[in-house]
């Protein structure tokens, strides 16, 4: 089962800089990186609406809804900035440092949301191997940016 999640990990790694791409070209054909993510955000909400009727997921109440923390909204604001940042960085900087230093953000990031078990992620403290293999992949990103 691990290794079905590893490569649907794969698979959506692989989509993120088509993702780019697409939406960038879309920008250009709408003359607006925001309303470029305002389509591709309309379009995720319905195959997401589609995949929840289809599924036969009901929505939770608005007395639910309403009760969330504040932070819970922000996965949404995320998304959205890193689909314009996407849109307007990707053209300035080349694909490959774009999607090299949004790797190099997320390692950093998740090194420690695992240490720390924030945002409800099990504890997995810093290791050696861990940090090594972090580093390389920021070294990785120096070298691709400069050359």
């Amino acid at each position: 089962m691990g290794y079905t999640y590893m490569l649907l990990a794969l698979v959506i790694g692989l989509l993120l800089p088509v993702q780019v791409g697409i939406n960038v070209e879309l920008a250009r054909r709408v003359a607006s990186p925001v309303t470029a993510g305002l389509i591709s955000f309309a379009v995720g909400t319905a195959v997401l609406l589609l995949c929840g009727w289809t599924m036969r997921i009901s929505l939770p109440s608005w007395n639910t809804v309403a009760a969330f923390p504040i932070w819970l909204w922000l996965g949404g604001l995320i998304g959205a900035l890193a689909v314009f940042g996407g849109i307007v960085a990707g053209p300035r900087i080349g694909l490959l440092a774009l999607v090299a230093l949004v790797l190099a953000g997320q390692l950093i990031a998740s090194l420690l949301l695992d240490h720390y078990g924030w945002l409800g992620f099990p504890v997995r403290e810093l290791s050696w191997g861990r940090v090594t293999g972090s580093a390389l992949l920021l070294a990785s990103v120096v070298l691709i940016h400069k050359y």
